[in-house]
């Protein structure tokens, strides 16, 4: 299972301003969620999913779980229709590396053929959306495509064991990329995150 599969949703909450109850005992959910994977995610108070249990069925998909931490969360109320598809892009872009790369997180000897040319397809891209200052949407804070990009370059699995795997640095060819990622990781509410998280560095 994917370590990092709920960072970006909780990443919405802590920068949203949004308190959720995050669950990381996650014994069995590979035969007892519908889907097997997660995050899964029940807001019984607003009638999501009110009987939430692995076997009773949850809201799944990482993406799905994201834009409904989002649509919630205060501080991204004002964000319009056309930088939540931006956000959504991101995010997108973020799965599309990890089910490309998550082989070499796991095997050492096949990373450094498989992980370099998914990041240098994606990194690619982004670094043409990414602004020299700031973050993509600009507002002084990270939504959606800032906290991707800072999981898709910094977090433990399997993304940054794929990438340690592969002996693999894109900052000379993705410097925007790059310096998207460290700006979003020095906001002060993610950097309070990430002193204490006990998922975001987590390795397997």
């Amino acid at each position: 299972a994917s370590l990092c599969a709920g960072e970006l949703a909780r990443l919405y909450a802590i920068v949203g301003d949004l308190d959720i109850i995050d669950n990381t005992d996650t014994d069995g959910y590979k035969t007892k969620t519908p889907i097997g994977y997660l995050p899964a995610l029940a807001h019984s108070e607003a009638g999501l999913f009110p009987n939430c249990t692995f076997e009773m069925g949850c809201l799944q998909e990482s993406l799905a779980v994201e834009r409904y931490i989002a649509s919630l969360a205060p501080t991204f109320a004002g964000l319009t229709p056309q930088q939540k598809a931006m956000d959504d892009m991101f995010a997108m872009i973020k799965e599309d590396i990890l089910s490309g790369t998550e082989t070499g997180a796991f095997n050492a000897t096949v990373a450094p053929t498989v992980v370099p040319p998914i990041y240098d397809r994606y990194l690619a891209v982004l670094e043409g959306f990414v602004p020299d200052a700031g973050f993509v949407n600009a507002y002084p804070f990270p939504t959606g495509a800032d906290l991707a990009i800072l999981i898709a370059l910094k977090s433990g699995f399997p993304f940054g064991a794929a990438l340690k795997n592969a002996k693999y640095d894109g900052t000379s060819k993705y410097p925007k990329v790059y310096a998207l990622a460290e700006r979003a990781a020095q906001h002060p509410k993610v950097a309070s995150y990430l002193k204490k998280s006990k998922t975001f560095y987590a390795v397997l």
